[in-house]
């Protein structure tokens, strides 16, 4: 690919010679021409060329396809390729757009072997549930890194050539952690194991907890965003380990609220006991308040639903800070716990009355 003069550079509004940092954003033009971009992808991108190597980076150096391309390649349908790209979560990019690689042909093509084994729309909603849950990690990584490396990229040096070379390093590093990904996924399918039968309707006998920050909305008016931030990642760093070591898993952390689930529900009073004890004496987190049940979920996509988890939801907002409440389906599986009734108050959504304990050890 022939490179455009510095003349033509100026023409298409990529280049200024009178610019004040004329020297720094040439050598970043340079830069992103050295790692095979073209003066298309520099035009979409503009101003924010340093974007551009992160996209080279991911993409890699090889020819790029169309939507129909793609789909001839994998040997499949445009309309099934098509689904499959949109239940991962990506837009319709056009039918003259050029973004897709041989690794989304290889992915298309494990579509359809496993789309052959169990059923094209069955495993359309598990490429939906896995796009969600890589956004989620993509996002996560993102923000971590526009706080920690291109944010101090960009005041070091404005043009922007730090942060397109921090960008290349930094999916080079997310490359290499792809590896770690595949570790934690096939760790978790063996943990998450149960008898064939167990489950095989969707549902499972399961505790069920939720706990959240009491004042949480006061804390966030005295803290500044960045501080905010902080506050929260330290909740769910901590939250989850508490869980995770009593023997339950994270189901979801939803900003200062996190739900969890256990097949033991002793392993579910212990947690919730936990998280109150730990947050009680926090120097810097307000209480939690936690709520339990226990009984049949319909597990669907990684996350639960029912009316155990509808009522584990409800309880949590009787609890004081630092209590912890559960329903009497976990009293009459649990015996190392004392259990005290507070009544039969009145719950949204359920008509029937239904007793309610606060949980205390033994």
């Amino acid at each position: 690919m022939q490179r455009p003069t510095i003349d033509e550079l100026v023409g298409l509004g990529l280049y200024d010679p009178d610019d004040a940092l004329a020297t720094e954003r040439l050598a970043l033009i340079e830069y992103l021409f050295g790692l095979g971009a073209t003066v298309e992808e520099l035009l979409e991108a503009a101003p924010d060329l340093a974007v551009v190597a992160s996209t080279r980076a991911l993409r890699g150096s090889g020819d790029l396809m169309t939507q129909a391309e793609l789909a001839d390649r994998a040997g499949m349908p445009l309309e099934v390729s098509t689904r499959v790209w949109r239940a991962a979560g990506f837009p319709d990019p056009g039918p003259d757009a050029r973004i897709y690689t041989e690794d989304e042909v290889d992915a298309l093509r494990v579509f359809e072997a496993a789309a052959n084994w169990l059923g094209e729309d069955i495993v359309l909603q598990v490429v939906r549930v896995i796009g969600s849950s890589m956004a989620r990690v993509a996002d996560a990584a993102i923000a971590a890194f526009l706080v920690n490396i291109g944010g101090p990229a960009l005041a070091e040096d404005p043009a922007g050539l730090a942060l397109a070379q921090a960008n290349t390093e930094a999916v080079t590093l997310l490359r290499a952690a792809s590896g770690v990904m595949d570790v934690i996924f096939f760790r978790h399918i063996e943990a998450l194991q149960r008898p064939v039968g167990v489950g095989a309707e969707g549902t499972q006998q399961l505790a069920v907890g939720f706990a959240d920050l009491v004042g949480s909305t006061g804390l966030a008016r005295q803290l500044s965003i960045k501080e905010l931030g902080a506050a929260l990642a330290e909740f769910d760093e901590c939250a989850s380990d508490i869980v995770v070591a009593a023997g339950g898993r994270v189901v979801k952390l939803i900003g200062d609220e996190v739900m969890f689930v256990a097949s033991d529900p002793r392993a579910s009073c212990e947690i919730a006991l936990g998280l109150a004890a730990f947050f009680s004496d926090h120097p810097r987190l307000p209480p939690v308040r936690s709520g339990l049940s226990f009984g049949a979920v319909l597990s669907r996509d990684g996350d639960y639903f029912g009316p155990v988890v509808n009522l584990a939801s409800r309880v949590v907002d009787l609890a004081a800070p630092g209590r912890v409440l559960a329903s009497a389906d976990v009293r009459d599986a649990v015996d190392a716990f004392r259990f005290a009734s507070i009544g039969v108050p009145e719950l949204k959504g359920f008509d029937e009355p239904i007793e309610v304990f606060e949980v205390h050890r033994s």
